[in-house]
């Protein structure tokens, strides 16, 4: 589960990027087919993406998965688990819409998270 302290920071990396782009909150929250309001809510840490919707940011930006999500495997006490999901959100880059909703209902259905 993430803490209001990782949704502020996922938040703020990804207005990093869209600010990069020179593109307005608008002008994003049409890109991933979400209300405005709710996007900058996400921006702020108060809500959060999907996965789905994280991916096509991700996608749209060309960037790993992992440079919007900061997971820092230490906390975890597993150093493995980075080179995991690493390797992960390269394979989901290059995944069409329909696949990535294919591996959303799959996660969904592992008693891992």
């Amino acid at each position: 589960m993430l803490d209001e302290k990782m949704l502020k920071a996922i938040g703020q990396r990804l207005k990093k990027y869209r600010v990069q782009a020179g593109m307005t909150q608008k002008q994003l929250s049409e890109i991933l087919e979400i209300d405005e309001q709710y996007y900058g809510q996400v921006e702020r840490g108060v809500k959060k993406l999907s996965l789905e919707k994280l991916m096509l940011f991700c996608t749209y930006f060309q960037i790993p998965l992992d440079d919007v999500i900061k997971i820092d495997v230490r906390d975890e006490g597993n150093p493995i688990k980075l080179a995991y999901i690493s390797e992960i959100s390269q394979l989901l880059i290059n995944c069409s819409k329909e696949q990535l909703i294919r591996i959303k209902s799959l996660v969904k259905n592992i008693d891992l998270l």
